[in-house]
């Protein structure tokens, strides 16, 4: 039904011409290419009966996407940026963490978390007390993130947010993804030899 491809592509690293030569080729054929994470689980989320994960109400598919909106605008920049120097660059580039980068982020996270946390002190997820693509779209980065930073007390001393993030992550769908995925790196996509 779906194939998984599991990458990382460090934004530093790749050429703007690079994703365009990506996606060209596949836009007139069979096979549909997305690759934007939160275009892929919103087009598995409206083509596939039962999964729900829009809400089923206007109120909850508004607060589905005003969730979404946060995570892409408030949450996954700063995770990004702190998983870039705590566990990418030093990982795959011998890059030592710029720390001024690190605390900045951190500080914007921590405001973000503040956030949820209020959020999940009224309902067991983000949009409501049902699991939605609001919640989906977190549990990669915020797993990485956990698991590979030494920074997981941000999460866990926030009581909503720790409740929350061992929920997301407990569920049958992610341990498998994790289990499939222990122990490979990260496919980094190779340069333009164009240039």
């Amino acid at each position: 039904m779906f194939q998984l491809w599991y990458w990382f592509v460090a934004r530093s690293l790749i050429r703007e011409g690079d994703f365009d030569k990506m996606i060209q080729g596949n836009i007139n054929c069979d096979v549909l290419f997305v690759a934007e994470s939160r275009a892929i689980v919103r087009y598995i989320a409206t083509n596939y009966e039962g999964l729900n994960l829009l809400g089923s109400t206007p109120k909850e598919k508004a607060m589905v996407d005003q969730w979404v909106e946060v995570e892409g605008h408030s949450f996954e920049t700063p995770v990004v940026n702190i998983l870039v120097e705590l566990f990418f660059g030093p990982k795959f580039l011998q890059k030592v963490p710029d720390v001024a980068v690190t605390e900045e982020n951190i500080t914007k996270l921590e405001k973000a978390l503040d956030i949820y946390d209020a959020q999940l002190a009224k309902s067991k997820y983000l949009a409501g007390d049902f699991y939605s693509m609001a919640d989906l779209v977190h549990v990669p980065m915020l797993h990485r993130f956990v698991t590979s930073t030494r920074k997981e007390s941000l999460v866990i001393s926030r009581k909503h947010v720790h409740a929350w993030y061992e929920n997301i992550t407990s569920r049958p769908a992610w341990k498998k993804i994790v289990e499939r995925y222990k122990g490979e790196n990260f496919i980094l996509l190779p340069e333009s030899s164009s240039s």
